[in-house]
């Protein structure tokens, strides 16, 4: 039997306790921020959370982004039917 470590999470009280622990460590990181001194190329950095805050958008960019371009470039369910292979007749599975 292979070791699968996304098991670990099947009970509900494991996933809960690693979600919690994730946001205490997003917090204290947040918090941290404030009391760090940077040393920044561009004014902007100097911004507290900036990076966070940067993050957070770039991220909503991408999501949105994506979901733009899925509706652009995107093709109907049945776009491949007549070039599927599974849509061609096999011989001697004729309807009797």
């Amino acid at each position: 039997m292979k070791y699968n470590p996304f098991l670990f999470f099947e009970k509900g009280i494991r996933l809960r306790v690693a979600l919690i622990a994730f946001i205490i460590l997003c917090v204290c990181l947040f918090a941290i921020d404030f009391f760090v001194k940077r040393y920044v190329y561009f004014e902007i950095e100097g911004v507290y959370n900036f990076y966070s805050i940067y993050g957070f958008i770039m991220f909503s960019v991408i999501i949105f982004g994506s979901r733009l371009l899925r509706s652009l470039l995107g093709r109907s369910e049945n776009f491949y039917d007549k070039k599927a292979v599974d849509s061609e007749e096999y011989p001697g599975m004729e309807e009797k």
